[in-house]
């Protein structure tokens, strides 16, 4: 078997290959048998026929069971030979072959880039402390205080107050048309930004009714059900005990720790991205369009499933879709060169995968999808592991960076 390689503009590739006579007719006359095997003819016994007699009933049927059969085998062989590293199908072209002739024929097909890598350890990075400040401290306790607030119903008699809570039903009309409204509604009765809407219910008592007109926006209607107060709890011991903690003093450790721990993760990701950015400035190499069409495909697919679940509609989907295909395009190359950064660095420094780390991941999808282990290894082992060694890659990047604090 010969073969021979040309490559062409950016990642594609054009393999001319050629399969010997002797080889092609051997493999023709297995053919030739297996459609004796199977053929029923008058006047013979099942799988009995001669194979002349096969031959000249199934002529065409047997050259194209021997095309789909050697092709395939004989495309693969080459690739092992020419060490080529296709990532699309190939496009079989020029096929040639006549009985007790050679094969010939063409394949076309996109590789991974040849590239070489510059400036990826030492890489200059911004890493933001971790440590939490006390007023950083006291704005966390304070949420949580907030969060845990109860609302009591104010009993005095008096008119509305800034920053009053209040329980209204609001009514809305648009151009005369009527907009379902909703009771019991818990509003705050403050200025919010330039809408004014909640200032306007001021000094407005229980029962009354406040018509409210803005330009640009639907008239409505507040009608003022009554007060509550706020009340918000203090931190001590029964608080931290509600919380599962022991004291005061160990919830708010806790606190203190899980907002470390946010801001180590915070700081992380910042880095993670300005490292990819960076990355993708100092290297510049072509990109497989059939890897950018995929990935640009699984982005919109991503995306339609996003606008589904916000109940827009394929109409919305249609208008916004000419914008996201661009996006979707810049994003999806800067994703596929950053695959093949990291693939560069993983092979350059050895990094290798932990058996027993995937071993428990595989567990771990296993359990979370309800399916067997072996099901789960097949179906998700390739993604699997690019996830672990992109994961380990990204470490190792980020150890070996200059960082500015």
């Amino acid at each position: 078997m010969k073969s021979n390689v040309k490559r062409l503009k950016d990642c594609k590739v054009q393999m001319s290959v050629e399969v010997e006579a002797e080889h092609a007719e051997e493999r023709y006359q297995e053919v030739l048998r297996g459609f004796q095997r199977a053929a029923r003819l008058p006047g013979f016994r099942d799988g009995k026929a001669p194979v002349d007699l096969i031959e000249q009933r199934y002529q065409s049927e047997a050259r194209e069971e021997l095309l789909k059969m050697l092709i395939p085998e004989a495309y693969h062989q080459s690739i092992q030979t020419q060490k080529a590293s296709p990532v699309s199908l190939p496009k079989i072209s020029d096929i040639r072959y006549e009985r007790k002739k050679k094969l010939q024929f063409s394949a076309e097909f996109e590789e991974a880039p040849k590239i070489s890598l510059k400036n990826y350890k030492s890489v200059p990075l911004k890493r933001e402390s971790a440590e939490v400040k006390p007023d950083e401290l006291e704005k966390a306790v304070q949420s949580l205080l907030e969060s845990r607030a109860t609302f009591e119903e104010v009993t005095e008699p008096r008119a509305v107050q800034q920053g009053d809570f209040i329980v209204a039903d609001v009514e809305l009309w648009r151009d005369t048309a009527y907009i379902q409204g909703r009771k019991g509604v818990l509003l705050v009765a403050e200025k919010n930004g330039e809408d004014d809407f909640l200032e306007k219910v001021l000094g407005a008592n229980a029962g009354e009714v406040r018509e409210i007109v803005r330009a640009g926006k639907p008239y409505t209607r507040v009608t003022v059900r009554g007060l509550r107060k706020k009340i918000v709890p203090v931190l001590d011991g029964e608080f931290a005990k509600a919380l599962g903690q022991e004291s005061a003093e160990s919830l708010r450790e806790a606190i203190r720790k899980e907002l470390a721990q946010h801001k180590q993760t915070d700081s992380m990701e910042k880095m993670k991205q300005e490292l990819f950015q960076k990355l993708l400035k100092a290297n510049s190499f072509p990109l497989p369009d059939s890897l950018v069409d995929r990935q640009k495909e699984r982005l919109l697919e991503q995306a339609h499933r996003h606008f589904t679940q916000r109940g827009l509609g394929e109409q919305d989907w249609k208008t916004e879709l000419p914008a996201l295909e661009a996006d979707m395009n810049e994003r999806a190359k800067e994703q596929v060169k950053l695959y093949f950064i990291l693939q560069k660095v993983a092979e350059g420094e050895g990094i290798e995968l932990d058996e027993v780390e995937l071993a428990q991941r595989f567990k771990a999808l296993s359990e979370q999808s309800g399916r067997p282990l072996e099901e789960v290894r097949k179906v998700f082992e390739d993604d699997v592991r690019d996830n672990l060694r992109e994961k380990k890659t990204v470490e190792y990047l980020i150890a070996n960076a200059k960082f500015e604090e």
